[in-house]
């Protein structure tokens, strides 16, 4: 996928600031009770750490790679930051929040989890659409 002004250097930058946003908010909200869930029924659960982590920074590249698209597909002159920040608020709110909100009801997790994990996400999509606003999607 090859769209007139996307910044492949922009695309990683992104990714390690999102994953530092990821593992920044699971640092300071590490001491709730339950924030991080119950991963013993995950395929992952045997998986050491280490792997995990490294599974979400392929994850969060995907999330930097989609997000550069749909901010470079509002045409030319239009990757400023405020662009990739809206931009990954409204993904955000129409597809991450939406589906962590309907994982974590069906996962019988509790509301805080839930929220967090919410919040979680809106913080590393907002990190990701300021880089990709700073170095151009």
């Amino acid at each position: 996928m090859q769209f007139g002004s996307m910044n492949y250097w922009a695309i990683p930058l992104a990714t390690v600031f999102g994953f530092l946003a990821h593992l920044l908010f699971l640092r300071m909200f590490s001491g709730f009770q339950g924030f991080v869930g119950d991963a013993k029924g995950s395929p992952a659960a045997g998986a050491p750490a280490v792997l995990r982590q490294i599974l979400v920074f392929v994850l969060i590249l995907m999330m930097a790679y989609v997000l550069a698209g749909a901010i470079g597909h509002l045409g030319p002159g239009q990757t400023t930051i405020g662009n990739g920040v809206i931009s990954a608020a409204i993904l955000w709110v129409g597809f991450v929040a939406t589906t962590s909100g309907v994982n974590g009801v069906l996962a019988g997790q509790p509301a805080r989890q839930i929220f967090m994990t919410i919040g979680r996400w809106l913080s590393v999509l907002v990190v990701e659409g300021f880089c990709l606003g700073v170095f151009g999607a």
